[in-house]
């Protein structure tokens, strides 16, 4: 009896170890995504990027493997939405006056993107099926054009490592389509950004190895998305950032983007 008694008491000790574990882990999680979220935030920012699309079987000219984008962006603390966003491409000659626009909903089931194509003039809806498909070329989707903050519930953080010379979080989001993101446990900036198809292969990476701190603002300065699939990659590098200018509701319009000269 007395050896029965001993063994359960060992028994609950370890239970009570593991539940503690797993109660430090859930407040671990709940304190990497705070502090990522705490970072101050532009009302708006417009950047000139250049991208460039790294194929690695084909023979690519200049032209095609090259393009310049301008980048406007405004975030809102109340209302309907989260944020609005334009891209438009200046450089080369072949994708000039193309446009993507971006409207991020509070209601994360709502989410809006049209695209304006110059030669015809005419302004195409993308629908949420089309998320998956690859931005003009690159190894970016029209689903990575969304961006909003990181839900609690949503990830789990499960273990450590080293990216770019810093030790970082790893925190992991189960879903269909799953993702590990790697934190930085000194400035809480996403560092890298691993997606896996349904199956629970992993098929892209995203790295960023370099942030620029202009005032209060954190800026990734450069972004390589790598397809696992296909060995291709694609380069995003802001040339010229500037914040807080006051940027009008009316540049993020279905009709403003029918108005873009180039």
């Amino acid at each position: 009896m007395g050896f029965a008694i001993q063994l359960l008491n060992h028994r609950n000790k370890y239970f009570l170890f593991f539940v503690f574990t797993l109660l430090q882990a859930q407040e671990s999680i709940d304190s990497i995504v705070f502090k990522m979220n705490q970072h101050a935030q532009p009302v708006d920012i417009e950047m000139e990027i250049k991208v460039t699309l790294n194929s690695k079987n084909k023979k690519i000219t200049k032209d095609s493997h090259y393009r310049l984008m301008n980048h406007l962006e405004k975030r809102y603390e109340d209302g309907k939405f989260k944020s609005k966003l334009l891209l438009r491409f200046i450089e080369p000659k072949e994708v000039r006056g193309l446009a993507l626009l971006n409207w991020n909903w509070i209601d994360e089931l709502k989410n809006d993107q049209w695209l304006y194509v110059p030669r015809l003039r005419k302004v195409k809806r993308i629908k949420p099926s089309e998320s998956s498909r690859k931005f003009q070329g690159t190894e970016f989707t029209y689903g990575d054009i969304i961006e909003g903050d990181m839900e609690y519930e949503n990830y789990k953080f499960f273990k450590k490592d080293y990216c770019f010379g810093n030790e970082c979080y790893l925190l992991k989001r189960d879903s269909k389509n799953s993702r590990i993101i790697w934190v930085d446990d000194g400035k809480y900036l996403i560092r890298k950004i691993e997606y896996f198809n349904k199956d629970g292969i992993k098929i892209r990476i995203l790295e960023i190895p370099e942030y620029v701190k202009n005032n209060s603002y954190w800026t990734p300065v450069k972004r390589i998305m790598r397809n696992l699939e296909n060995g291709n990659s694609t380069t995003l590098e802001v040339i010229k950032v500037e914040y807080d200018q006051g940027l009008k509701d009316s540049s993020f319009s279905e009709k403003y983007l029918k108005r873009l000269k180039f």
